[in-house]
């Protein structure tokens, strides 16, 4: 009896604990002839000015880069997320009521999925109905690694010439940014 009390308890701990802290980010299954990166790319990190352009797969198999959505509005915000992420899915209402409440050509949002599951991404999509752009990460394309992603959700805003204004703001930060232009 003490013992199923104490698994119940632990089990209760962690999944408390799994609520109330961001997920890990699953590592990208990696060939062992994969090139590491050159010299010269570095890890986007809280410090780092400018965009580092990532492609990636959309839901129908084309390529999406976020250079093609730089420019484009004032703001682009970046979230790395994933269908089994419970912090992930929490945010997606807000990033909703976000990208709704601004003006046209104001803000853009781009998905960036770090799910291995393709079905798994797929079935949350429909879920969820983001309705800006989406795109997931693969062997092939590691976005996250290119912005130091250890923990998601996890978001970057670039300003229209491409520099990073906040990293994983939270949202009366971004939202005081986004009223500030």
């Amino acid at each position: 009896m003490k013992k199923s009390i104490y698994y119940s308890f632990v089990l209760c701990t962690l999944s408390l604990c799994t609520l109330l802290t961001a997920c890990a980010k699953k590592p990208a299954q990696q060939n062992e002839q994969q090139e590491q990166p050159q010299e010269n790319e570095q890890m986007v990190n809280d410090q780092t000015v400018n965009y580092q352009d990532i492609t990636a797969l959309t839901p129908d198999g084309a390529e999406l880069s976020l250079s093609d959505l730089i420019g484009q509005t004032d703001y682009v915000l970046l979230d790395f997320w994933a269908s089994w992420c419970g912090p992930c899915r929490r945010f997606v209402p807000v990033l909703k009521e976000i990208y709704a409440s601004q003006p046209a050509g104001h803000l853009q949002i781009l998905s960036c999925s770090v799910d291995q599951d393709i079905m798994a991404w797929q079935v949350a999509l429909n879920e969820e109905q983001m309705p800006w752009p989406q795109m997931r990460e693969d062997a092939e394309h590691p976005c996250s690694d290119k912005y130091n992603v250890q923990f998601i959700p996890h978001t970057v805003l670039f300003d229209r010439e491409g520099k990073i204004v906040a990293v994983n703001p939270e949202e009366p930060d971004l939202e005081e940014i986004l009223l500030g232009e």
